[in-house]
């Protein structure tokens, strides 16, 4: 394709994102709302000496040695709010056992409408037999739970897969059910917490279909891990809508996706955003130029079989179509994201320079995956330890 073609492409590209996202405005803005005023109640469980206050710090921030539990909490259970609202509660108890039967009304209702629950294991001395009977009984409820090896920094580098195994083994779980974590690490190995990114991650697409994730990433102590959890979700949905942003092809999926991703990164950011800036934002970030990752694909669709001016895009249900979009709609959330950190004070010319390399960056890590998930598999381990 020319660079005169590509010029009037990537305009028409702009132009049709505008209309798309003029339509969309209104509704993820009211999604926005609506999300916010759900209910969410995430539980922590585990040992006295397992690291759940260090989990629940390194989450959300909150010490429940400085706060107040709910009415109906005991020393042994306690539940209090993470929001001012109430809204979001989380609790902290030793195991699962006979909770209901321990605490009153109010504390009850909090365990009644669990989300999530996170169960902390000092792996530096591995599972016991009351962990692993605890554990069978909080995921006999049907509620998504995800167990956090803690303390990992502990144990000699030689010997942790040993350790992870043989724990896995005693709690009986399979890898992708587990992540590795120190919460509270030695300060000569890390001074942030290990594996905070891979909790959230797994508990943000947890609450994805019940709608409670952005109420779940406003709340998180770390407003780049809470974006980052929200635009991987999007570029995954991106994927899946397996849509082509070019001229010619139904770009109204992805654009829907990225007009809700700017507007729940604006919630995290507690600014509330106008039509007119999320136009802004996509508008330039899609108005690259020479050598913008826009330009790249449209000459990489066409050079799959899209044909300007056409109502079809084969190519749009491809890996290459999938891709596509997913980086694009990536690019685009860490634009909004750089945009909210710097109150707005950034140059069109700005965000697409960070549009177009975040774009690129993605693209090449998804490379070689699949396609429609568009991120690579959950990693127990990770490259943090």
């Amino acid at each position: 394709m020319s660079q005169d073609e590509l010029t009037v492409a990537s305009q028409e590209l702009v132009a049709d994102v505008k209309a798309s996202a003029r339509e969309r405005w209104e509704i993820a803005h009211d999604e926005v709302r609506i999300a916010l005023e759900q209910t969410l109640a995430v539980a922590f469980l585990g040992s006295a000496s397992s690291g759940k206050d260090s989990a629940i710090r390194a989450l959300f921030d909150v010490d429940f040695g400085e706060v107040d539990p709910i009415p109906g909490s005991t020393d042994r259970i306690r539940v209090a709010p993470v929001d001012l609202d109430g809204r979001f509660m989380v609790i902290n108890a030793p195991g699962f056992g006979d909770l209901r039967a321990a605490v009153e009304a109010e504390a009850r209702r909090a365990l009644d409408q669990l989300d999530i629950a996170i169960y902390v294991v000092n792996s530096d001395g591995g599972a016991t037999i009351d962990e692993r009977r605890d554990l069978d009984a909080i995921r006999a409820l049907g509620r998504p739970t995800l167990v956090c090896l803690n303390k990992i920094d502990l144990i000699r580098e030689h010997q942790r897969e040993a350790f992870i195994e043989a724990t896995l083994s005693q709690l009986g779980l399979r890898r992708d059910e587990a992540v590795v974590t120190a919460f509270d690490p030695l300060p000569v190995l890390s001074e942030e917490p290990i594996g905070v990114d891979a909790v959230i991650q797994w508990i943000h697409r947890q609450l994805e279909k019940d709608g409670k994730s952005l109420l779940f990433a406003k709340h998180l102590r770390s407003r780049a891990a809470a974006c980052e959890a929200i635009i991987r979700a999007a570029a995954r949905r991106s994927a899946m809508a397996g849509a082509i942003p070019v001229p010619g092809a139904d770009a109204t999926a992805v654009t829907a996706i990225q007009v809700k991703l700017i507007t729940d990164i604006a919630a995290v950011f507690d600014r509330r955003m106008d039509r007119e800036l999320v136009l802004f934002i996509l508008g330039e970030a899609l108005a690259g130029g020479s050598k913008s990752f826009v330009r790249w694909a449209l000459n990489a669709a066409k050079t799959a079989g899209w044909v300007p001016g056409t109502q079809a895009v084969h190519v749009a249900t491809s890996a290459l179509g999938a891709g596509i979009a997913a980086a694009t709609t990536y690019g685009v959330g860490r634009a909004a994201v750089a945009w909210m950190q710097k109150d707005g004070n950034l140059s069109g010319v700005e965000i697409r320079e960070i549009f177009d390399a975040e774009a690129h960056a993605y693209r090449s890590r998804v490379v070689d995956m699949d396609a429609h998930t568009a991120e690579p598999p959950q990693v127990l381990d990770g490259d943090d330890l």
